[in-house]
């Protein structure tokens, strides 16, 4: 039977994980992982492309901020896994790339627009 967690351990544990995050000392605990797929190569290379356009705050800053060319070269690279990947994928694995591309390419306008009109009004 496991062991309730009273509500004064709770508060121990989220400060002492607070302490941990805001310690630059501390190493993360190495925590098991999903196994590799080619969706989620993907969406983590469509996640850093959307933070290149300032769509999620930088991790490090907390800004929002625009890397257009680093934004581009993410998109090609998984364009290029596509193109790579003919014959080889799933159905559900070609349309989930091919929504993630349509997307990024609909993002990456809007931000290049934004982008735009930040600059011209600084």
């Amino acid at each position: 039977m496991s062991e309730e967690k009273k509500p004064e351990d709770q508060n121990t544990e989220a400060q002492n994980t607070d302490e941990a995050v805001n310690d630059p000392n501390h190493l993360p605990e190495d925590v098991p992982l999903p196994p590799p797929s080619l969706t989620r190569l993907v969406t983590t290379l469509a996640t850093q492309a959307m933070v290149s356009m300032g769509i999620f705050p930088n991790p490090v800053t907390g800004k929002s901020e625009f890397y257009l060319h680093q934004a581009t070269h993410l998109i090609d690279t998984i364009q290029l896994i596509y193109d790579k990947t003919v014959g080889n994928r799933s159905e559900e694995e070609t349309s989930t790339i091919e929504n993630v591309l349509n997307e990024l390419q609909m993002l990456y306008v809007a931000a290049a627009n934004e982008k735009k009109r930040r600059d011209d009004a600084a």
